[in-house]
């Protein structure tokens, strides 16, 4: 027995073996709560359903029993109705007064309906009641057209003959409650028509079904504490079952968890002793599981980067001085990018400056002068100059990043922005290649085509040229990119560091790529005689 339950010889796929026997036993505790789950949804299901059929067993016999009424009071009017108009029609006409006044008539206009109900006389066109079985209602009701909306429209109704409904009636207490009329014309010798109306409450029908409900509500609620007791018994007893379960896994993964972390602990105190220096630290595990072979292997390991940190002694002085270069070198490298990002947004900036701001700035006047009343400018010019700055906007996102450049490279980007400048803007321009044509380090390809596009613009802007030519010249250790016009030209100031100062930022930009390239700009210019702008990188 005990060879059996030795833990050493356990393989660790032995031990997650036993482990997942223990969740079974909980899944099966699990399975038991969603199985008395059901039971307890069983039970309530079967309350519901009982009633639902009670409910609806009583509702079937009230409506049942309320037909059963309305057809008991109809006949009743009809009945009421034939002997009234018999009774009449065998006298001589008699006046509204006389009749009220005529004992016989009375007896028989005003019988029993039901319980409750009872039988009257109205004259449906005057509206008023001829005999009723209390006098004092024996009145015009006139006055209840808006207090009695719906008893009024079945008075209504009834001078067309023979019809039925529910209404509300006005009580002696001043109580508004729902009563039930079947309605029969009667017909007087002189050719007068008259309605009898039977009337009664018609719940006092349906009060067989009442009793029945209260007799079905009495069988379920016995029913629902029965079943409800039997759920509660079934509950506990899962959940005495579930406990039990529950403590049963929580020993064996105490248990289990005890074997597997003896020997992880040991490898944790092994890594932080060889992490403190101590590579003669050996681990001292019996277990002949895959965790003794780890430990074997650790011990393996320890020896092993003992000799090689022996090794690592011998050039530590040789890596420092790498370590020292490289970081060097990316200080350097980090200094040169993010010059290169502010000078890229100071061109930005300018640019922005140089257009977009100084045609709003124009638009907000010409807005100022629009609503002058000595205007000269429509709302149609202003808007063909805010058209003008989405363009000129949308032109720039184009400029700060075309994918031609990405996709074929330098010289097709260049034709493209040529090809642009003659398209859109009616300047001529021309693009010729000397020298061996070939594929740049990317960051040169990319500030060449800014510096041609900065160049493109600013001809485009400020110089009313016709004609302009890009020259790109390769040559063996260097590429010289030319670009010329034919417009009016500007005074060069004596020192190209003085460009933004005195207003010429597009060239500024341009001086600013050169030299982040370490290039060099020339500039020949002069007024009427158009510009040459010369700019020569190394490679």
């Amino acid at each position: 027995m005990k060879k059996i339950f030795n833990w050493s010889e356990w393989s660790i796929a032995t031990k997650i073996l036993f482990m997942f026997l223990a969740l079974s036993i909980v899944s099966m505790g699990v399975i038991g709560y969603v199985a008395n789950i059901n039971i307890r949804n069983l039970g309530a299901y079967a309350l519901d359903t009982s009633t639902a059929l009670g409910q609806r067993a009583i509702e079937d016999s009230t409506s049942h029993l309320n037909r059963l009424g309305e057809a008991i009071i109809q006949q009743k009017s009809r009945d009421v109705a034939k002997q009234v108009e018999m009774y009449l029609q065998n006298r001589p006409p008699m006046t509204v007064a006389e009749m009220r006044a005529d004992a016989e008539l009375r007896k028989i206009v005003v019988q029993s309906v039901g319980t409750t109900g009872y039988t009257t006389l109205l004259d449906p066109v005057n509206a008023e009641i001829i005999i009723h079985k209390f006098p004092g209602q024996e009145k015009n009701l006139e006055s209840l057209k808006d207090i009695l909306p719906t008893f009024w429209a079945l008075l209504k109704s009834s001078a067309a003959g023979r019809t039925a409904g529910y209404y509300d009636w006005l009580e002696v207490d001043g109580s508004i409650n729902q009563k039930y009329a079947g309605i029969e014309p009667v017909i007087t010798a002189d050719g007068k028509t008259f309605n009898l109306w039977a009337t009664a409450y018609i719940s006092e029908f349906s009060l067989p079904a009442e009793e029945t409900k209260r007799e079905i509500n009495a069988a379920i609620e016995d029913s629902r504490d029965h079943i409800n007791k039997d759920v509660t018994d079934v509950q506990d007893l899962f959940f005495i079952i579930f406990t039990v379960l529950v403590i049963i896994v929580i020993g064996l993964a105490l248990l289990l968890s005890r074997v597997i972390t003896r020997p992880i602990q040991a490898l944790k105190e092994g890594a932080e002793a060889v992490g403190e220096g101590k590579l003669d630290y050996k681990l001292k595990v019996k277990n002949k599981d895959e965790l003794g072979d780890l430990a074997n292997s650790f011990n393996d390991m320890a020896a092993a980067l003992k000799t090689y940190t022996e090794e690592l002694k011998n050039t530590a002085t040789e890596n420092v001085k790498k370590e020292r270069q490289i970081q060097e070198n990316l200080r350097i490298y980090m200094s040169k990018l993010g010059q290169a990002q502010e000078d890229e947004r100071k061109r930005i900036a300018r640019e922005l400056h140089d257009e977009t701001i100084q045609a709003l700035v124009v638009v907000s006047r010409d807005l100022d002068d629009l609503a002058s009343p000595d205007a000269k400018l429509t709302a149609r010019d202003i808007r063909e100059e805010v058209r003008k700055i989405i363009e000129g906007l949308r032109n720039f996102g184009q400029e700060l990043r075309p994918s031609i450049l990405d996709d074929l490279g330098l010289i097709p980007a260049v034709k493209w922005l040529a090809s642009d400048l003659t398209k859109n803007y009616k300047i001529r321009a021309e693009v010729e290649i000397t020298g061996s044509q070939r594929n740049l380090p990317p960051e040169t390809e990319l500030m060449l085509f800014r510096i041609a596009q900065e160049a493109l613009v600013n001809i485009r802007r400020h110089s009313q040229a016709t004609l302009a030519t890009v020259r790109i010249d390769f040559a063996e250790n260097r590429v010289k990119l030319v670009i010329q016009d034919n417009g009016k030209g500007f005074e060069v100031p004596p020192r190209l560091s003085d460009l933004a100062r005195t207003g010429k930022l597009g060239l500024a930009g341009i001086r600013e790529r050169a030299q982040l390239l370490g290039g060099s700009i020339n500039i020949e210019s002069q007024s009427g005689s158009g510009t040459t702008l010369t700019i020569e990188v190394p490679l």
